[in-house]
């Protein structure tokens, strides 16, 4: 999980994938409907840019590192999927390049990631909260997290190491990135660590390891508020797209009008191509250096 996270991979190949793929009247049909839907709520103007007409698509199968074979369709041109950017399910922040969400009941739990860039902010209210305490917490505990009036808390978007997006609840609303974290008074901490180590010891089952480990990492810190990490819940998830395979655009080619420009590559997949194209010049030129050294030998 952590390679995938973190978006260590070798490039997708494309080759012949296990199974057919769904009839292209089935999946225009769907698509069709999907468009028709979303066109009642945007302009016509927008249309182009938001609800294009199906001959725009190209259609690919793709197989993933969980092994699963999905359809997709990209707009345009026929850029490979693994060069891309997908978006989680609903209004999901987009996914590192070359990876899809997958979901999987034993996919494991969602680890820590370092915060490496702070980016949004958005406001929300909340009532106040209820005189009786949830199913998950004793009277004791939602006596101290209890909000007995209304208030308001400021959430950062947040960037993780494996490229992911999540959200993180500032301690005060006026509070900023460059304010940094506040830290707990030396002595609280050191009875935390006390406290905390004498709880493992009589139960040692109380946290799984990757909880326990985050817990002594904020104590050995200072316990620092907000974290300087964060649980990715999206890394189980997101999966690296290993294969691909050509299906076509949606509407054979000669049925409809191409188009009179097209689009050019995104810019970070013509980069990406580079770097690759450099690498194998500087391989080239090593070989080559080394061809030479044994000729003056």
């Amino acid at each position: 999980m952590a390679d995938r996270a973190a978006g260590m991979h070798l490039p997708a190949t494309a080759r012949r994938l296990p199974g057919r793929a769904r009839r292209r009247t089935d999946v225009l049909s769907e698509y069709e409907e999907f468009n028709a839907d979303r066109r009642r709520r945007i302009p016509s103007a927008l249309w182009p840019f938001f609800a294009p007409d199906a001959d725009q698509y190209y259609r690919w199968r793709v197989q993933l590192d969980c092994a699963c074979i999905k359809e997709l369709m990209t707009p345009g041109d026929r850029t490979p999927p693994s060069e891309r950017r997908w978006r989680a399910p609903g209004d999901g922040e987009a996914l590192p390049p070359g990876q899809l969400y997958c979901r999987h009941e034993d996919s494991g739990h969602a680890p820590y990631r370092d915060i490496v860039e702070w980016g949004d902010r958005r406001e929300v209210s909340f009532p106040a909260d209820p005189a009786e305490p949830p199913e998950w917490a004793d009277a004791e505990v939602w006596a101290l997290l209890r909000h007995d009036e209304p208030h308001t808390s400021a959430f950062w978007k947040v960037t993780l190491d494996c490229g992911h997006v999540e959200e993180v609840v500032a301690p005060t609303l006026d509070w900023k990135p460059d304010h940094g974290p506040r830290l707990a008074d030396p002595s609280r901490v050191k009875q935390m660590t006390v406290e905390f180590e004498q709880l493992l010891t009589s139960n040692p089952t109380l946290e799984p390891e990757y909880q326990r480990e985050h817990t002594r990492r904020m104590l050995a810190s200072g316990w620092p508020v907000p974290s300087p990490e964060r649980q990715c819940y999206t890394c189980p998830h997101a999966r690296v797209i290993v294969a691909y395979q050509h299906v076509g655009w949606f509407t054979p080619r000669n049925e409809a009008l191409k188009p009179a420009c097209p689009a050019p590559p995104a810019r970070d997949v013509l980069e990406r191509r580079l770097r690759r194209a450099e690498a194998e010049a500087d391989r080239l030129r090593t070989q080559l250096t080394r061809y030479d050294e044994g000729q003056d030998a």
